[in-house]
């Protein structure tokens, strides 16, 4: 009797440990936005991962500033210089939306729309 009592203490436990384990993590999803020169070669890349607070932009030339604008009125919601093909954009400075993306390099003027989602985890509010 007493070895079925603490098989099932060791079954509950390892099962309540696991349960608990499966609503802490979140699964974390990857979103990227590729735009193409009109020759069909990369030219910039965004990557949005779920569980980070930032969008990882990269382009396949150096460029010098972006600039994320409202879709609607065009208005400039948040911008930054740049040296270099890589940069960080901080998407908690950013509502949850649609925006227009330019890139700026020596050439071109790249454009391309993002949509945001801002999780709370990335935000870092813990509830």
């Amino acid at each position: 009797m007493k070895k079925i009592i603490f098989i099932l203490a060791i079954a509950l436990t390892g099962f309540t440990t696991y349960a608990q384990e499966a609503q802490t993590s979140k699964k974390e999803t990857v979103t990227k936005y590729v735009t193409t020169f009109p020759n069909g070669e990369e030219a910039i890349t965004i990557t949005d991962k779920s569980n980070s607070s930032s969008l990882e932009l990269s382009s396949a030339d150096n460029f010098y500033k972006y600039e994320i604008l409202e879709t609607a009125n065009h208005e400039l919601v948040h911008g930054q210089n740049n040296k270099g093909k890589i940069c960080a954009i901080d998407k908690t400075k950013l509502d949850q939306g649609t925006y227009t993306l330019k890139v700026y390099t020596d050439d071109f003027v790249i454009t391309s729309d993002i949509t945001i989602t801002n999780d709370e985890a990335a935000k870092g509010i813990i509830q």
